[in-house]
């Protein structure tokens, strides 16, 4: 096949997202498939160059994904892997572009991967299909109201430690974990950074782990153990920085309980094809179901290829399930 690899972008996750495009090309070259690679933010004929982020190109977005989408290179295409991650990339837009020009694409489509990628819409489907979720408060247009009313909301309803995050974001890009008074007003100017919309979840006391879904099989549990004790930005992407048990050990029954919440979790959240859950094993033994991926990192420290490698398959041998998935939509 010809396959076009999406990579870089201009979301808070574009080194990850260039890393796991790299990692992807190379595994199809492996494949014997033809494989051209483009990182979206810069023209065509530049794509090989290093990318100087003080360039003009950065400002183009989704303006100069759609130029390289319609060169006439592409016009013999058979499949685009986006490797983008974060924004535009992950939230349904590129989906919607990739769709409305003809191309067959990985993962899920434009609905799936915007409600993934929105954490309140994600929670309230949790609640809906009675899947069990961290207890949660909503702010929305955070310019409106003072920070002493939210801090005032947020200890009246969890008290302390709570989880303070983004509404739209991935790879832990602007969360924190509060467990002083003091510390809540710099953690929410924080995750302002990266979004008008706050999320906050009171603090599940227990163990950090993760489920891929592809297609209707849950891959095995696997369970995170990072060094800061929280699986931040650093922790997922700095080679030594998290320990991974795969697969958890946390007994049979457990394990096929929770497979079975997460692939209903997928569906419930309108996802195709791939995506891996977030979950917090509380110390209860319940499993809260915190959010979803829809477009998971594909980086050789990366989780859906340490699920699937367990479950006997390659690196080479998920793409091309990710693939027939995307071709069969």
């Amino acid at each position: 096949m010809k396959i076009v690899v999406l990579k870089g972008g201009v979301s808070s996750e574009r080194d990850v997202s260039l890393v796991s495009g790299d990692c992807i090309s190379r595994a199809l070259i492996n494949l014997r498939h033809e494989v051209i690679c483009l990182d979206t933010v810069l023209p065509w004929e530049q794509t090989e160059r290093k990318f100087d982020p003080s360039e003009e190109f950065i400002g183009k977005g989704e303006a100069n994904l759609v130029k390289l989408l319609n060169h006439p290179e592409m016009h013999s295409v058979d499949f685009v892997f986006n490797a983008l991650h974060g924004g535009s990339g992950e939230n349904g837009v590129v989906q919607g572009i990739l769709h409305s020009l003809g191309f067959k694409f990985n993962g899920s489509d434009v609905g799936g991967c915007a409600i993934a990628m929105d954490k309140v819409v994600s929670k309230a489907l949790f609640e809906k299909y009675q899947l069990p979720t961290a207890e949660w408060l909503h702010f929305n247009h955070v310019d409106s109201v003072s920070r002493e009313e939210i801090i005032e909301e947020i200890l009246d309803k969890f008290g302390l430690p709570v989880v303070i995050k983004p509404s739209h974001e991935g790879s832990t890009v602007g969360v924190s974990i509060i467990n002083s008074e003091e510390e809540l007003k710099p953690a929410i100017e924080r995750s302002l950074c990266y979004d008008t919309e706050l999320v906050v979840e009171k603090y599940i006391k227990g163990r950090e782990i993760t489920v891929s879904v592809l297609g209707d099989l849950a891959l095995p549990v696997i369970e995170i153990i990072p060094k800061h004790g929280i699986y931040d930005y650093e922790c997922k992407y700095t080679k030594g920085m998290s320990q991974y048990c795969v697969p958890a050990e946390i007994g049979t029954e457990l394990t096929q309980r929770i497979q079975e919440l997460s692939v209903l979790a997928f569906k419930a959240l309108k996802c195709y094809g791939y995506g891996r859950l977030d979950i917090r094993l509380g110390d209860d033994g319940v499993p809260y179901f915190l959010e979803l991926n829809a477009l998971p990192g594909m980086t050789a420290n990366s989780l859906v290829p340490k699920a699937a490698k367990v479950a006997g398959m390659s690196f080479g041998e998920l793409l091309e399930r990710i693939i027939e998935f995307g071709v069969k939509r």
